[in-house]
């Protein structure tokens, strides 16, 4: 049998205690329950994937992803990894109603191929950026704890802010004082979640210039049908109006950019699988709609994957892949190429993603 042929596979449950509730205006996250999936060649070569679990967003849960999982690891068992496109296809059309999964296989299949020829995920993806630095995210709470967060990441190094907003406007505008009170200087993100009407994000925006506060980018500030609400806000407010829960597929994406409805995207590998997220970053960038990349609550493992495509591809202007620095202990090993001020250095990454279980064999 050649080495290159997938032999094995497991999924298991990729489970960490949070530092602090990960809270956005549709939900909260208390710990980390994602899957882990691993494929191993006979040659024993493993590539690994992981499946973000978010059911108050995507509505997928645990059970149904483990389930998808080892639907793919069959279809996978047998398969020849060097025919790894024909794989990533399979899997497009097997789990297109379960994404957590399909991005979980898809990373995984990626992470064996590169791992059996010896690059990195970062130089197959194009290896263009050789370092990335991400946002760290200010979740919903109250302002003195903003404040303390916020002065705590400055101090570690962090200079881009991205606060979660849309649960109680007033308290927004006392947290956005306190992040800027704590960070002078430094960008702000605005990520509302779906919470907003157009209207009511727009006189959010005109109230923040008269406090001096400017963001950077303001990512889906309403219901993810709301079009027309997008395409308003982009033609009214300075900054880039970034579609994510809107944007959830590639024709999702293709019809915003035709209606001219935002000008960024947010790509993000757990709604969107590896295949898409590569037509969605080609469509965007031959449109000039800049791009984020984005991510759930994800353990290095996802982290660094998303990074490795960012990065290897290039051309992204708003990085926020930070959800590591909440996560107490995830069990997996080989990230020292992320710093504590957030600072992704892909090329120290020698094949594959480079994360792994601790304990595991490469």
């Amino acid at each position: 049998m050649k080495n290159t042929v997938i032999k094995k596979y497991s999924v298991k449950e990729l489970n960490a205690e949070l530092f602090t509730p990960f809270t956005i205006s549709s939900g909260s996250h208390k710990s980390m329950t994602n899957v882990l999936f691993t494929l191993e060649a006979a040659g024993g070569v493993r590539g690994y994937g992981e499946a973000a679990i978010a059911t108050h967003i995507t509505g997928e849960t645990r059970e149904k992803t483990m389930k998808s999982l080892r639907r793919a690891g069959e279809l996978l068992a047998g398969l020849d990894a060097a025919n790894y496109l024909a794989a990533l296809c399979k899997l497009e059309g097997a789990l297109d109603g379960n994404r957590a999964a399909l991005a979980a296989a898809q990373m995984a299949v990626l992470d064996l191929v590169c791992r059996l020829q010896g690059v990195s995920l970062w130089k197959f993806f194009g290896g263009r950026a050789p370092s990335l630095k991400t946002d760290v995210t200010v979740v919903i709470g109250d302002a003195a704890t903003a404040l303390a967060f916020t002065a705590k990441m400055r101090k570690q190094g962090f200079k881009i802010f991205k606060v979660k907003t849309g649960a109680d406007m007033d308290e927004d505008y006392r947290r956005l004082a306190a992040v800027k009170k704590a960070a002078p200087g430094c960008a702000i993100y605005l990520d509302a979640n779906c919470a907003c009407t157009a209207k009511g994000a727009e006189a959010f925006i005109k109230k923040l210039a008269g406090m001096g506060i400017h963001p950077a980018v303001l990512e889906q500030p309403v219901k993810k049908d709301d079009i027309d609400g997008l395409a308003y806000l982009s033609r009214k407010l300075p900054m880039p109006v970034c579609a994510d829960e809107s944007a959830y597929s590639l024709d999702d994406v293709y019809r915003l950019i035709q209606k001219n409805a935002v000008n960024a995207v947010n790509i993000k590998l757990t709604k969107l699988g590896f295949l898409r997220a590569r037509e969605v970053w080609a469509l965007a960038r031959a449109k000039g709609i800049k791009l984020m990349m984005g991510q759930m609550v994800e353990s290095e493992l996802a982290s660094c994957a998303a990074a490795a495509f960012a990065g290897g591809l290039g051309g992204f202007d708003f990085i926020d892949i930070d959800t590591p620095f909440f996560i107490k202990d995830s069990g997996l090993k080989g990230y020292s190429f992320l710093s504590k001020d957030g600072v992704y250095s892909l090329d120290r990454a020698k094949a594959g993603i480079g994360v792994e279980p601790r304990g595991a064999k490469c």
